[in-house]
């Protein structure tokens, strides 16, 4: 377990309307669960805001602007492939999560594919 005040803030990136969206925000949902568990980050889910959606819709474009404004806040992004096993449900597919990906690298902030990639530099960073 690390120190609450010294978690990177990770942002979750998988597809949305590639595919099954509840899934999809299912998946998320679980990955963020998983993540805070394990106590080494703190995650954000950004398809929260399909809950946000479906009492108070707004476009698609408000959403993708609001993710982008906050992402000088994160440390690092994880993109990940939403699955979902009893169904054989697996979307990698998403032009959100790419632009999400260029965002990173123009913040020059890291992107990772996997948790244990992510762990990995959670551990580098702390021993740094």
């Amino acid at each position: 377990m690390i120190e609450s005040s010294k978690r990177p803030v990770i942002y979750i990136m998988s597809p949305y309307t590639k595919g099954d969206v509840a899934i999809n925000t299912r998946f998320q949902c679980e990955i963020f669960d998983r993540l805070m568990d394990d106590k080494r980050v703190w995650p954000v889910v950004p398809l929260w805001s399909h809950f946000q959606h479906i009492m108070f819709p707004r476009q698609y474009k408000d959403w993708i602007e609001y993710d982008l404004a906050l992402f000088p806040r994160y440390d690092a992004g994880l993109r990940l492939t939403a699955s979902y096993a009893p169904l054989s449900y697996m979307q990698h597919e998403s032009s959100g999560a790419d632009g999400e990906e260029k965002e990173f690298a123009r913040l020059n902030k890291p992107v990772f594919q996997s948790i244990p990639e992510l762990y990995l530099w959670v551990e580098e960073k702390r021993q740094s």
